[in-house]
């Protein structure tokens, strides 16, 4: 049985609303490309917590949503660069998501970059998000990518967990520090 969030925004309605039905039709969800103009209300919902898990002190504005709608409209339009694919469970009931993209730099050569990827809560440690990042390898495959590269929080211990069982490796620490306020 699942446990459901206890927030009442819109969003927690709409993520509650889905892990239910998760919960009742969970029989062999498939994965697809992201359609706009039928998933992209769905993955804007998903950003807060998305966001939220992975950014202490992250708040969800309407301009945050506003760039992140263009950003996924512009994504769709340009396949060679960016790969979006979702984890529907039933006909048009989406459970989770994950945006790839292509980067071809000096430094690197081409790369593939897990931009985000996100699960609804009742999905999570059951397979999905494996399936989810094998459908991204394969897109970067496909692109010619010579390595996968991704960004993940060092709290998101499921999240590490699965990304080492797929076989990433740390290869750069990223460091920061608060500053104290202006006085």
């Amino acid at each position: 049985m699942a446990v459901y969030m206890k927030k009442e925004g819109l969003f927690h309605k709409m993520l509650n609303l889905a892990s239910k039905k998760a919960d009742s039709k969970l029989e062999s969800p498939g994965i697809r490309l992201f359609n706009p103009k039928l998933d992209i209300d769905t993955l804007l919902y998903w950003q807060e917590d998305l966001f939220t898990s992975n950014f202490k002190g992250f708040v969800m504005n309407p301009f945050f949503l506003k760039e992140q709608r263009r950003r996924l409209n512009e994504a769709a339009m340009l396949p060679n660069e960016h790969g979006i694919y979702v984890l529907e469970i039933t006909e048009g009931l989406l459970g989770g998501f994950i945006w790839c993209r292509i980067y071809d730099t000096n430094e690197y050569g081409k790369f593939g970059s897990v931009e985000e990827i996100y699960l609804i809560p009742e999905l999570r440690g059951k397979g999905f998000g494996k399936a989810l990042m094998e459908k991204g390898e394969q897109y970067f495959i496909s692109q010619g990518a010579k390595s996968i590269k991704l960004l993940v929080t060092i709290t998101n211990v499921p999240a590490v967990n699965l990304y080492k069982n797929l076989g990433y490796q740390v290869t750069r620490w990223e460091m920061q520090k608060e500053l104290p306020k202006k006085d």
